[in-house]
């Protein structure tokens, strides 16, 4: 993948939604590329090497421990072989982040299109150095980040010219006033890289907001249903709310490449 080949991008962030099964998973890539998203991306989880049995839960697991979930809902390498075989074939592209070095293994292997860090492992510097020696674009999600942990991630990270930072605030659902829009513009000073919005807010206005400042790929949870179990799916955009989203995004990067001089305007 080349960003100038793919100028602007609009990611589907399927996460947990598929609940560990490989048929849901292959209906959230269908799903991704009917609702008009240009990425799927999943999380790979390694339950042993990220967490413990004893780890505390999130209100949203009522019935099995962190531990558990992760051991029930990941998938092999075969599996993801498979998921990365079958959005090719769909002509969708294909990313997921890696939460070890375990998983980057993995995703290695099947040779994603790029990978997403996430906001958590922005000072796993293990894992990122790891990351760049791949060689393929990355994307740097912020969440939980200072500007020294955003230097540092920069310094390891940006060794092929195809790097993208995203505005990130980790709070589910985000409200608006702890959306950061203004921090894009200040990365936008402070890295010479592609400019991303990943958005936790529960509608689209975030995202349209950070496309007319200068966003170039957005991020967004989507479900099948914000009633299905697990950590993503009550706060992801609805499949009709998603693509209402993918098509503003596309009229407002049209309108934005194509600049009118009101001197030639006509009645």
């Amino acid at each position: 993948m080349n960003y100038k080949k793919y100028k602007r991008l609009l990611i589907a962030e399927i996460g947990s939604v598929h609940d560990g099964s490989i048929g849901n998973a292959i209906k959230a890539i269908d799903l991704a590329k009917k609702c008009g998203a240009d990425v799927v991306k999943f999380q790979t989880h390694d339950a042993d090497s990220e967490t413990t049995k004893l780890a505390p839960n999130p209100k949203y697991f009522n019935s099995e421990s962190r531990y558990e979930y992760f051991k029930r809902t990941s998938f092999d390498l075969h599996q993801w072989k498979k998921l990365r075989n079958y959005a090719k074939n769909k002509k969708i592209l294909f990313s997921s982040s890696p939460f070890s070095l375990k998983s980057l293994k993995l995703l290695a292997k099947i040779k994603i299109d790029f990978i997403k860090v996430a906001s958590g492992e922005v000072t796993n510097i293990d894992l990122l150095k790891k990351i760049s020696q791949l060689k393929i674009p990355i994307i740097l999600s912020t969440g939980m980040s200072s500007w020294q942990d955003i230097d540092n991630a920069f310094k390891i990270l940006n060794t092929n010219n195809n790097l993208t930072i995203m505005q990130c605030s980790s709070m589910y659902p985000c409200p608006a006033e702890n959306t950061g829009l203004n921090i894009l513009s200040e990365i936008k000073k402070r890295y010479p890289v592609n400019l991303g919005f990943s958005d936790h807010t529960t509608g689209i206005a975030a995202s349209i907001a950070a496309a007319t400042m200068g966003a170039n790929i957005i991020e967004k949870h989507l479900t099948f249903s914000k009633q299905m179990y697990g950590s993503d799916a009550y706060n992801a955009l609805e499949p009709t709310e998603f693509k209402y989203l993918s098509d503003s995004l596309k009229f407002i990067w049209r309108a934005i490449d194509n600049p009118v001089n009101k001197d030639d305007l006509k009645p």
